[in-house]
């Protein structure tokens, strides 16, 4: 089965790649720099395109059977209208972001996606797909977990780890390990039960930051104080901080959300789509172990 997937090149689309490859698909790997693709994906076919140009993606998608769009959801309409008639499945990813009640354009972006994607599927007769993942973690250099570990992995072992902390990081988050993702993925390019509403892909349970932040810490040895501090006054640390050009692990945006509960329910990614997410603690030694290799 031909399989065209567009952000071939980010943190996600190789493990995708790979998995497909080694189940005997047929990938087209779509990407906008040739370089990027050869560097990234060597091992799959290549198409270049730009989504911001229809007559390269059309190109990039001819003879596809199941096409699958790893770029932001604000691309899904642009996608949902380059689909060869070969295509028998659309999959788009958007993000749990869309569920924030905050003021968020980034948030906005992802709900006019979700929007173009409900308004195809209700139409068309292609079988569609939608993704909603929640804190991804796991893929090599990502900004979740990742930039934890690298932060708490830096930091002089001589100097208590003390970190500020909307709420004192009793909000709650869902990581979902990315190999859980893939797994997500490759069900939802050929379930027969994965078309339909929008699925979140989470993990198991919600989880408190705080405890998140101290699994960490702990996987490196290390022990960390957790200082309560005002959401707001946070942000305002961090807009401060970055209007004189001084780097922050986190933005103000950021913060901003660690101020607000991220709790989902996860029936459908384990019902339609077979897939029992891993537990943070498990994802995290697998985590752990292959930083160490």
């Amino acid at each position: 089965m031909r399989v065209a997937i567009f952000g071939a090149t980010g943190k996600t689309g190789p493990l995708l790649i790979r998995r497909l490859m080694d189940g005997g698909h047929d990938v087209v790997a779509v990407g906008r720099d040739q370089g990027r693709l050869r560097e990234r994906v060597p091992n799959a076919r290549h198409a270049v395109a730009d989504l911001q140009h229809q007559g390269t993606i059309v190109a990039a998608l001819a003879g596809a059977e199941v096409v699958v769009s790893l770029a932001h959801a604000a691309h899904a309409e642009t996608v949902l209208a380059c689909l060869p008639k070969t295509c028998r499945r659309v999959v788009l990813t958007g993000s749990v972001r869309r569920y924030s009640r905050l003021p968020d354009a980034a948030a906005d972006a992802v709900r006019d996606g979700a929007a173009a994607f409900e308004k195809f599927r209700v139409k068309q007769t292609t079988e569609a797909v939608w993704l909603d993942p929640s804190m991804i973690y796991g893929a090599p250099g990502d900004r979740n977990v990742g930039r934890i570990l690298r932060l708490l992995g830096k930091w002089p072992r001589w100097l208590p780890v003390v970190l500020p902390l909307p709420a004192g990081g009793q909000r709650m988050v869902q990581p979902v390990l990315v190999d859980d993702l893939v797994h997500a993925l490759v069900a939802a390019i050929d379930g027969p039960e994965a078309p339909g509403s929008p699925i979140v892909v989470a993990g198991p349970a919600p989880m408190t930051y705080a405890r998140m932040l101290r699994q960490c810490a702990g996987a490196l040895g290390r022990r960390v104080t957790i200082l309560p501090m005002p959401v707001a006054l946070l942000a305002a640390v961090a807009r401060l901080s970055a209007s004189l050009g001084l780097a922050l692990p986190v933005s103000a945006a950021e913060l901003r959300r660690a101020g607000e509960d991220k709790i989902f329910a996860i029936d459908d990614l384990r019902r339609r789509l077979g897939v029992d997410p891993r537990p943070f603690a498990e994802g995290l030694r697998l985590v752990m172990d292959r930083n160490s290799t």
